[in-house]
């Protein structure tokens, strides 16, 4: 991630369904330490459906793993609420305690 910063890349996107989110903070923080600028760069991230019913919840642990104190784009990333308990047998990203 980093690499690609130092290299032009400008939109970042994470979801906490993709579990990528500690990976991509991480690579955003060696490409700030690096002298790229926070506001040269685009993140948005997704709330996963067991997360509906606490949204802030959900972007504050996104917030955490990415590293950051704001993304510039929170979407919705499935349109139907899952149970919050995570208890869907079809669900690939349960929501943890």
């Amino acid at each position: 991630m980093a690499y690609a910063l130092k290299n032009g890349y400008k939109a970042l996107d994470a979801a906490y369904c993709y579990a990528n989110e500690d990976e991509v903070g991480e690579g955003i923080k060696e490409a700030l330490d690096s002298g790229i600028k926070r506001e040269d760069i685009f993140v948005m991230t997704k709330l996963w459906g067991t997360y509906q019913t606490k949204a802030e919840v959900g972007l504050d642990k996104s917030l955490k793993s990415l590293g950051l104190d704001y993304v510039d784009l929170y979407l919705v990333h499935w349109p139907v609420a899952m149970n919050p308990d995570g208890k869907r047998a079809s669900s690939l990203c349960a929501s943890p305690s």
